[in-house]
């Protein structure tokens, strides 16, 4: 019975799958790991995340809530610009199942029906050139959004709403009957 023998592997530990169970190699040396494929992706994930930051910042639509109503503190804040600037108006627009209401300065203007299969859209920008050429210094324009209006048409609304000279567009929801 020559030959073999069995006992501890002879960098002192026991084998388990090739590296020792003490930190070492077999024989007892350091192993020294390549970490150069583990920076490699993590520079590719990081450029990946910054290009992906500058794509989602081109598909931002800006868009304001409306103001809280209180009470007096308003004149203050306003300033003297406001004076310049003309009377304010205030101009809603309800946008729901129905069509488009536009409701304005104690007014309601003709509803707006929705038609067989899509919301009258240039009746809508009508509308809000007749508004803007009466009111040629209001920006701003309350969108009263029912609970069932799919996305899609709230980004058309706010489109025409650009289109007519009314960038600052404030949302609103909860139409109540």
């Amino acid at each position: 019975m020559s030959g073999s023998v069995a006992g501890p592997a002879p960098g002192g530990g026991k084998h388990r799958g090739g590296i020792a169970s003490k930190g070492g190699s077999a024989m007892g040396t350091p192993i020294d790991l390549d970490m150069t494929p583990m920076m490699n992706m993590l520079i590719i994930l990081i450029s990946f995340l910054v290009t992906m930051v500058v794509f989602t910042q081109l598909a931002v639509i800006k868009f304001n809530l409306p103001p809280q109503s209180g009470g007096g503190g308003d004149q203050a804040q306003a300033g003297p610009d406001s004076a310049q600037k003309g009377p304010s108006v205030d101009i809603t627009v309800l946008v729901s199942e129905n069509g488009f209401q536009i409701i304005g300065e104690g007014r309601k203007l003709d509803p707006i029906p929705k038609g067989t299969k899509d919301y009258d859209y240039p009746r809508l920008g009508q509308f809000m050139r007749k508004l803007k050429e009466e009111y040629p210094t209001a920006e701003d324009v309350v969108l009263l959004i029912d609970s069932a209006i799919v996305y899609q048409d709230i980004i058309t609304t706010m489109d025409v709403m650009r289109e007519n000279k009314f960038p600052n567009i404030l949302l609103s929801g909860g139409v109540y009957r």
